[in-house]
């Protein structure tokens, strides 16, 4: 080899950083200013307030993500919440650079790599999991550096444990990456057939791979650290206070191999249709969303293009695709959830994108002789990323979330008794649990997600404690704390008033949120009962909504507390608080409206004392 040709190989790879790090360096300009810039809902509320104290989240625990979330939260811009949420974008930032790297592995051009990178970098599931707290976005870079490590030893260019180690990281962070496991074998002894006889190759190897999971070491010293502290000892209403605190989850003590191994979820998994093919239709939609349909065309293509030119590699990809395609399509039959798991199955369309754009415009400089042609393809080509982020930079910006930290430092500024218990679902929940034990805000509060079932269970020992019982509920976007259903002191009560319904029960009041809603907004209404004699049997109450001439535009009907407290357990003394939620129609015209009431049973409407079946509630005003 030549000097001239010992500096071209030098340079090549400081060449191809530069490029991998332009690919990385457009897709967090993509996505920064779609960045959620605060406290998220669910999984990533969680996961900000875990970061910053290292407690044990839900399974798989996460305790490499949680470690990396540390280092972040001590970064200098923003508060914690975003820092932690910049773990998410700076990881899937890498990932498109590590996908350019994959697709130069498979001896796309730079050109195509490049392309296809942004490509997948405008894919709607990975931007959304880069601009919000998840576990998505180090996930896939995970995977993706471990693919692309692993073709790099296929070409004897890295040693057998740096891939390793990758998809060690990956296997302490992410359970999909377990379904990898058959195509990595085979890629392994497809590319050494004799790798057992080599133990100083495979050897090193498996305790890169192996070395990682002793994180997993990190959630019982956490748990048991917090555990010993003295004020999350004991229960709250039969919950440990551990649990309750939202410092350690409740799947920690069904066992540390429950936690690690996902095995709650993994029984929900093994349910059902056992290939998901019922799943196909929404899979086919979800699959619309990534890509624009030329670019899944030439993806398809290049499944067939890397099976001649890269069998190995070819391999590779399509075993992993398959048993991530089967996994996510039981997973989507079974539970329903919204398509997170085909995020494996994309980031490996990205390579195939890649190297059928790249044959193109071989193909386009072999048969179409004058340059015109040529440069008309790579045009073409430059549109797909192009057109995949024009359309998705509205939902990218309807999907962030910029009130949460408003709302939810709202409710938890109203005037609660100490020791109150919150109860509701996990997305209402974990926003406020960060500004508890992150920020300090009413600390004293028990703030517990359960479901319907649980917030009855909690509820009748709430009654049987006499303790502060609240609800809390989040619809469309908003978050609202709904009183307790035992109210003490009836002077709270927003908008009293004193109408017998019969002899049994009164009603006082009522409560009402916000005062000027929008066309298509949740109202928040609680009607307040006393009680006089328990009554002898349930009825239901209707609330309607009445348009300028007595035509009904919305409703809703339930049975007063009927989740919790039917009318026959009521007590005599009682004030109770009857939540409900109406929605108004998206395309209500402005004007004012009538909300009105009444009680029935069966197809029979109670006449009120004053001989009237229905009463008047409140007027409700749609501003133009």
């Amino acid at each position: 080899m030549s000097s001239k040709q010992r500096l071209a190989a030098l340079a090549a790879p400081r060449s191809e950083g530069s490029w991998a790090l332009l690919a990385g360096v457009a897709a967090l300009l993509l996505y920064l200013p779609t960045l959620s810039p605060s406290v998220v809902w669910d999984d990533g509320g969680e996961l900000q307030m875990l970061s910053r104290l290292l407690g044990v989240a839900h399974p798989t625990g996460y305790p490499l993500a949680l470690l990396l979330g540390w280092l972040f939260t001590h970064l200098p811009a923003g508060d914690v919440a975003l820092r932690v949420t910049l773990l998410s974008t700076f990881s899937s930032a890498a990932a498109v650079s590590v996908s350019y790297l994959l697709a130069r592995s498979l001896d796309a051009g730079r050109t195509p790599a490049l392309l296809a990178a942004l490509t997948l970098a405008a894919a709607q599931r990975v931007w959304m999991h880069a601009t919000a707290t998840e576990v998505y976005g180090l996930a896939n870079l995970l995977m993706l550096l471990g693919l692309w490590l692993l073709v790099r030893w296929g070409r004897g260019q890295a040693p057998l444990w740096q891939p390793a180690l990758a998809l060690g990281l990956g296997l302490t962070h992410h359970i999909s990456l377990r379904l990898w496991g058959p195509a990595v074998l085979l890629y392994l002894f497809w590319t050494a057939p004799g790798l057992l006889r080599r133990p100083r190759q495979w050897l090193p190897a498996a305790g890169a791979l192996l070395l990682p999971l002793t994180l997993y070491a990190l959630l019982p010293l956490r748990a048991q650290h917090f555990l010993a502290q003295p004020q999350w000892q004991g229960e709250i209403l039969g919950i440990r206070k551990v649990v309750a605190s939202g410092l350690v989850t409740p799947h920690y003590f069904g066992g540390v191999d429950n936690l690690i191994l996902a095995l709650d979820y993994g029984a929900e998994f093994l349910a059902g249709d056992f290939l998901g093919l019922s799943a196909l239709p929404q899979f086919a939609a979800q699959l619309d969303q990534q890509f624009p349909w030329p670019a899944t065309a030439l993806a398809g293509l290049g499944v067939i293009l890397l099976w001649r030119r890269r069998p190995r590699e070819a391999g590779l990809l399509t075993v992993s695709a398959v048993f991530s395609l089967w996994a996510a399509l039981r997973f989507l039959a079974a539970v329903g959830e919204d398509g997170d798991n085909f995020i494996p199955l994309y980031l490996l369309m990205g390579a195939w994108l890649a190297v059928a754009m790249a044959w193109v415009l071989e193909s386009g400089q072999r048969w179409l002789r004058p340059p015109w042609p040529q440069r008309l393809l790579l045009l073409l080509l430059i549109l797909l990323p192009l057109w995949n982020m024009a359309r998705g930079w509205p939902l990218a910006l309807q999907r962030r979330q910029v009130d949460v930290r408003a709302q939810a430092a709202a409710l938890l500024a109203q005037p609660l008794p100490t020791g109150a218990l919150l109860a509701g679902e996990w997305a209402a929940v974990t926003p406020l649990r960060y500004l508890q034990r992150v920020e300090g805000l009413r600390p004293d509060l028990w703030i517990v997600a359960t479901d319907v079932a649980g917030e009855q269970v909690l509820w009748q020992r709430a009654m049987a404690a006499d303790a502060p019982y609240f609800l809390l509920r989040r619809s469309q976007g908003r978050l609202w704390l709904l009183p307790a259903v035992t109210v003490t002191d009836a002077a709270a009560i927003s908008h009293p008033d004193s109408r017998r319904l019969n002899d049994q029960v009164r009603w006082l009041g009522y409560d009402l949120a916000p005062a000027s809603p929008q066309p298509g907004q949740t109202l928040a209404l609680t009607l307040f009962w006393g009680v006089d004699a328990t009554p002898t049997q349930a009825w239901s109450t209707f609330i309607h909504l009445l348009d300028a001439q007595g035509e009904k535009v919305a409703q809703v009907d339930r049975t007063p507390l009927a989740d919790h407290y039917p009318p026959p357990q009521w007590q005599p003394g009682q004030v109770l608080a009857d939540a409900y939620e109406l929605t108004l129609p998206a395309g209500l015209a402005a004007g004012r409206y009538q909300l009105v009431f009444g009680a029935y049973r069966g197809d029979e409407r109670f006449d009120w004392t004053d001989g009237l079946s229905t009463q008047p509630l409140a007027e409700i005003v749609i501003a133009p």
